[in-house]
């Protein structure tokens, strides 16, 4: 979540001030006598003071400089062009940016008008106290609108400043006029910057030019720094401050008047940051150097700094005197707006570019650039800026902005001003992630089967732990007659499909899923959702004991979220590589990132998130024979996934809970024996076969032996076999053999009778007997010793494919593989080119005609230290080398490097084959070489 969002807008750095010593005394001497910490006197209404003056006459500059000399928190909101409609969403992102939770404001925005609005004074009395308030540029009608919310806040001081000077009645305001700049003042700001007969006119002269207005005083001091121009005569009943402006931008380059003239044809007092200003130059052929230009006109005066170095402010003055006759030009904000907007969104859901209106391209604005823009955005559904549908888009893209960003306090405002259908589904996937799922699912479309509210249903069920409903949600969505449909709704239906065959067990069907949402992602150019593919394809790769492939892929999801930054999804890589720290150094390696993601999830108010990671957590007290450590981290488990309603995660947590007893069965500390019914119950209820398997397992195992068991052990091995699980056939054999020993019905009677009978082309088998022979000896029933947690959580499928590329139909003629390298002599840190080429037999259907040949997927992944560019391509059965795909293969060390090539149609993402090559890189003196490719297993059934 940005921290931009959730914290207080701070005063703008307006640089020096002209003058106003007065004035700023006596806003301090308000301010020592209201001060923020202690509740107003008058019936608890906060206290109120108006800074009034006409524009440009400092008054935001006068309040910036006394809030800084003051501690109290400041929360500065511009409020220039803002009316009544203005005001909800004003007080929630007051709200946000108080560091109020999320999770009240988002139940609130299914409420009622009366019963959101009860919550939302509830929230701000709850969270302002001791604050102090700016309301910069607001109107009377606007202020009262806003005291009616907080006239319960105890300890908030507000600050205004206004043009205005009556309407402030029975508000409790104590006005405060800012007059204009005596002659002295102005005179002594001047003197600096005057020397010989340009001091006597500066006397004589331009405190009469200047009228008092400090905008005006820095750009006369700005004109005589660089030197009057020649010809500055004043022409006949040409004002003062029109003709030091003329003379200003006389001496500005073509570039710098032009801007200055599109910035005040904005009619707008507000400031303006660099990417808005870009918004004026949407329908040109050639955008020019905006920060250039702005620089020159600050240099000037002209446009003055409101904030660091991306922020402004068009003095009024200036526009006043720039700007010409005529309606301002309000539409191009609005279109800006859209288009920036939609292309963002590109980067997080994988949506088309929108077409631009000057033809060319700009480069794309990552969403955190976009975080300074947010509340202008806001402000233009507001207002009357651009058509309905430009409105739409703006607020279309402006919901998956908020919504990645985690601000559910802005989003509940955009909610409540357009509750279009894109804006309702970015709520309710924060609500989902919030830990809400029942509130996400009312605000989706239940009638929609194939567009982007499926796909956020099946998220939700996916969250929720139902499983096998969002099996049910997603098939008519990614069904091959279900119609056209948009390719990145597709492509984060098949990473939802991945993740919740990942979850069932189904491992092959979770590859396959993923694979294809990988190549979809990557073309569509969505960095989000490439992310959360690759993390879920190391959630695969974790299950089925791959755990450096695990952590490879972990660190690409992380590099790939890193570039939207995607807070959320960068703590859920932290989760996962829990397990692989805990798998490939221990306890003591996993202890730092699961402590690390805890607090990056409650950082977050991601409930999931702490609820999973206090589940791994408890994994690592297990492996340190800390019980007591455990059960507690199970319970808070239990506790979190009941508050976010994962039911996934409940069964898990009801499942290791019941199991504990058997962790260590001599320590006295244990608790008592629980049932592990409810967790079936719940298991079989979402659709898990996985844990449906496990449980029934674990049920046999701690049952006496009797010939009533047997039954139950049949249906655990069905549900094993059904996954292709060899490890769990193995132990649903172990725990049947064990029980036919104590009935005496014959079979093996030792470990070593028993693991001998272990299939030996399973992976990890070594480890695999170890922990049968040692479960066997200990008798594995009630006081002795249980299946180890781990084994859980793994998926062993056994190797079964053949060493030529599978293709659907007859298994003869078939398809070779063929890897040819390009260049002679690779090196270190050299890049050789590798031809991969997919050769079909005579007699195979794609070798009779170029015409039904499909085009296939490659995936290139390299084993080794090495990099391989593209990571897929396209490519056509066919000898010829124009028809295969070519790869740009670079080694960061020398030896010999492994490359593994996945094959798959590129119609439906099915994986055909798998194969890996290896290249030998040698030092500089030595040749090195390819060798032939070898099929290798693709793990799948």
């Amino acid at each position: 979540m940005e921290q931009h969002l959730r914290g207080p807008t701070p005063p703008p750095d307006t640089g020096e001030i002209v003058g106003r010593l007065k004035q700023l005394q006596e806003i301090d001497e308000w301010l020592r006598q209201h001060p923020p910490e202690r509740p107003s006197p008058d019936r608890g209404r906060p206290p109120l003071l108006v800074l009034h003056g006409p524009a440009g006459i400092g008054k935001s500059a006068l309040a910036a400089r006394a809030c800084r000399r003051h501690s109290s928190t400041t929360h500065w909101i511009t409020l220039y062009d803002a009316t009544r409609a203005d005001v909800e969403p004003t007080l929630l992102r007051l709200l946000g940016e108080s560091g109020a939770a999320r999770a009240a404001i988002v139940r609130a925005a299914a409420d009622d008008g009366r019963g959101f609005r009860r919550t939302l004074r509830h929230e701000l009395a709850q969270r302002l106290r001791g604050r102090l308030l700016v309301l910069d540029g607001a109107a009377p009608p606007v202020v009262r609108a806003l005291m009616s919310f907080l006239r319960h806040c105890p300890g908030l001081t507000v600050l205004v400043t206004s043009r205005r000077r009556t309407g402030w009645r029975r508000t409790g305001a104590k006005l405060l006029a800012v007059p204009p700049l005596s002659n002295w003042e102005t005179w002594h700001f001047l003197a600096g910057n005057a020397a010989g007969s340009g001091r006597r006119s500066l006397e004589l002269f331009w405190p009469g030019v200047v009228r008092g207005l400090p905008p005006l005083a820095r750009v006369a001091r700005a004109l005589m720094a660089d030197g009057m121009p020649r010809q500055w005569e004043q022409q006949a009943d040409e004002p003062g401050p029109r003709w030091l402006v003329r003379l200003a931008v006389a001496g500005c380059t073509p570039g710098e008047q032009d801007m200055l003239r599109r910035l005040a044809e904005q009619n707008s007092a507000a400031p303006f940051t660099l990417r808005s200003v870009e918004s004026l130059y949407l329908t040109d052929q050639h955008l020019p150097d905006v920060r250039s230009l702005l620089a020159g006109l600050v240099a000037r005066e002209l446009v003055q700094r409101w904030h660091g170095d991306d922020s402004y402010c068009l003095p009024e003055p200036v526009a006043e005197a720039v700007r010409r006759p005529g309606r301002p030009d309000r539409a191009s904000a609005a279109v800006w707006a859209g288009r920036v907007l939609q292309d963002t969104a590109g980067l997080l859901d994988g949506r088309a570019r929108p077409d631009s209106p000057s033809g060319r391209e700009p480069e794309r604005v990552a969403p955190r650039e976009l975080v300074p823009d947010v509340d202008g955005f806001m402000a233009l559904l507001t207002g009357d800026r651009g058509s309905r549908a430009q409105q739409d888009r703006i607020a279309d893209g402006l919901a998956v902005l908020l919504g990645f960003l985690g601000d559910a306090h802005r989003l509940v405002a955009l909610h409540r001003l357009r509750p279009t259908p894109p804006v309702r589904r970015a709520l309710g996937s924060l609500a989902a992630d919030l830990g809400l799922p029942q509130l996400a699912v009312t605000l989706f479309d239940a009638g929609s089967r194939v567009g982007p509210d499926a796909v956020h249903q099946s998220v939700v069920h996916h969250q929720s732990g139902r499983l096998g409903g969002a099996l049910d949600v997603l098939e008519p969505l990614l069904r091959e007659d279900a119609g056209p449909q948009d390719g990145h709704h597709r492509a984060w239906a098949l990473t939802v499909l991945g993740a919740i065959r990942c979850d069932r067990g189904e491992v092959a069907e979770a590859e396959q899923a993923l694979l294809r949402a990988t190549t979809q992602h990557r073309s569509s150019g969505c960095w989000r959702g490439l992310g959360w593919a690759l993390l879920h394809s190391a959630r695969v790769c974790l299950l089925t004991g791959r755990e450096a492939d695990a952590a490879r892929l972990l660190a690409e999801a992380d590099k790939m979220l890193l570039r939207v930054a995607d807070t959320r999804g960068r703590n859920w890589v932290m989760t996962e590589r829990i397990r692989v720290a805990l798998r490939r150094g221990g306890s003591e390696a996993a202890l730092g990132p699961a402590l690390q993601a805890r607090q990056q999830h409650r950082a977050a108010e991601d409930v999931r998130g702490m609820a999973w990671t206090s589940l791994y957590l408890a994994l690592v007290h297990l492996e340190e024979n800390d019980l007591r450590s455990a059960y507690r981290e199970l319970r808070t488990a239990e506790t979190y996934f009941l508050e976010c309603g994962d039911e996934l995660g409940s069964a898990w947590a009801k499942h290791r809970i019941a199991l504990l007893p058997l962790a260590d069965s001599r320590n006295l500390s244990a608790p008592p024996l629980v049932s592990l019914g409810p967790a079936w119950d719940l298991f079989v209820e979402i659709g898990c076969p996985l844990g449906t398997a496990w449980t029934e397992l674990e049920m046999a195992a701690r049952r006496q032996p009797s010939e009533l068991t047997l039954p139950l052990l049949s249906m655990a091995w069905e549900g094993f076999r059904a996954l292709g699980d060899v490890s769990g056939q193995t132990w649903a054999a172990a725990v049947e053999g064990l029980v036919r020993k104590h009935l005496a019905l014959g079979g093996p009677r030792t470990a070593k009778a028993f693991t001998a009978s272990v299939p030996h082309d399973i992976p990890n088998r070594e480890q695999l007997v170890r922990e049968l022979t040692w479960f066997w000896e200990g008798e594995g029933e009630p006081g002795g010793r249980g299946i180890p947690f781990r084994a859980r959580d793994t998926v062993v499928v056994r190797d079964t494919s053949p060493g030529f590329l599978d293709l659907p139909g007859p298994a003869a003629p078939r398809c070779h593989v063929r890897v040819t390298l390009l260049d002679d002599t690779p090196g270190e840190d050299t890049t050789a080119r590798l031809l991969l080429r997919v050769s079909p037999e005579n007699g195979h259907p794609w070798a009779a005609s170029a015409g039904d040949r499909p085009w296939l997927t490659v995936t290139a992944v390299p084993l080794t230290r090495a990099s391989v560019d593209p990571a897929s391509a396209l490519l056509r059965p066919s000898e010829q080398a124009g028809h295969g795909a070519e790869f740009r293969f670079t080694a960061h060390s020398t030896g010999t490097h492994r490359i593994r090539f996945t094959i798959a149609l590129e119609s439906t993402g099915t994986v055909l084959q798998q194969v890996e090559t290896e290249l030998d890189i040698l030092d500089q003196d030595r040749r090195g070489g390819l060798s032939s490719p070898e099929a290798v297993t693709h793990r799948g059934r």
